[in-house]
């Protein structure tokens, strides 16, 4: 009987925290929408603040008369009122239409959607394998305090961390492409190839993929690294895991079962915010490895001043980071039960 209603009482406390994460969940989504909003307008004022003219940009070489200019200026509605613009760009994107660009002459939506799989590629892969490496040789570090696997992975962590990952993509072209030509030096296939087989044109991708992905992975990993080595030590120090040795615990168990959960929080927490973080890093590294995703799209929009395609790039580089911070909370409640959202 006491069993039964032990059963009952783990299934109520299950249901009663499913019900209260849902909310939680819902109470933050109703939260997103104003904060994206605000955004929205942060991103829209400074990108239509920055120097540069729109128009001067497609003419960029050839003259044209100040007519002209006047007159596609008017045809963009960029000659009127800042706040004007605002309140037009968003009401078309409450219709899902998030304009046209003014270089490409394609709607702006159709050209993310392009490039969007191959940043979520890159970031992906990084991502997973940062993550992997970094709590590995993090956990490794801790254990072995002051060794020297301590003493290597940590230098070569502050390594990773301090050079710019731009001057590492740019040593990696000359010397892995250029000098020993093992990697393929810029894009995601090799122009005009004609591939015997799909296995043929993914390993070619595959190939074009392992820079720019390796690049990636050297700086997150070695910041995950940190992390995962500083909160480990501190939970190897807490009574309860003095208390599972003293038990006669094996220390695998020890580690993998009683601490390692622990040292998860902080790393759901920055995994969380890396979408930022790599989409930043994916800009400069797209650019450099001429792979068109969207960080490269952003530097070359930025460049010709196309405003449509900059703020449609923004706000969705936003809102997923807001999706992801909303994801980082909820997989907090997976990992550590004893945390509730009230």
């Amino acid at each position: 009987m006491s069993k039964a209603r032990a059963k009952c009482t783990v299934t109520h406390a299950s249901e009663v925290f499913s019900m209260t994460l849902r909310t939680y969940v819902i109470r933050r989504l109703i939260l997103i929408i104003p904060t994206f909003f605000l955004v929205s307008i942060i991103i829209f004022v400074l990108i239509h603040l920055a120097p540069g003219d729109p128009v001067r940009a497609m003419f960029v070489g050839r003259p044209v008369s100040p007519e002209v200019v006047d007159r596609i200026r008017h045809e963009l509605g960029i000659d009127q009122p800042i706040y004007t613009q605002y309140l037009l760009w968003l009401g078309r994107l409450l219709r899902a239409d998030f304009g046209y660009s003014y270089i490409y002459r394609r709607p702006v939506v159709d050209l993310v959607g392009e490039r969007i799989p191959l940043t979520l590629e890159l970031m992906l892969i990084a991502n997973g394998v940062s993550l992997v490496v970094a709590v590995f040789l993090g956990v490794l570090a801790a254990v072995k305090q002051y060794s020297i696997t301590d003493v290597l992975s940590s230098l070569a962590a502050l390594i990773g961390y301090s050079i710019p990952n731009f001057w590492i993509a740019l040593l990696a072209m000359a010397f892995l492409s250029v000098q020993l030509g093992i990697f393929p030096v810029s894009g995601v296939q090799t122009m005009g190839m004609k591939f015997a087989s799909p296995f043929h044109a993914l390993y070619d991708h595959l190939l074009h993929l392992v820079l720019p992905t390796s690049i990636l992975v050297l700086g997150w990993t070695a910041y995950l690294f940190r992390i995962v080595r500083s909160a480990m030590l501190d939970v190897l120090m807490q009574d309860y895991i003095v208390t599972a040795r003293a038990k006669g615990l094996r220390e695998r168990i020890v580690i993998y079962k009683h601490a390692l959960r622990n040292v998860m929080l902080p790393v759901v927490t920055y995994t969380g915010y890396s979408i930022g973080y790599l989409l930043a890093g994916a800009a400069v590294i797209e650019y450099i490895f001429s792979w068109p995703g969207l960080g490269q799209f952003w530097v070359s929009s930025a460049a010709q001043r196309d405003y449509p395609t900059l703020m449609g790039i923004s706000v969705i580089t936003a809102l997923m980071v807001l999706v992801a911070n909303l994801c980082t909370d909820v997989a907090y409640a997976l990992v550590d039960p004893r945390i509730r959202y009230d």
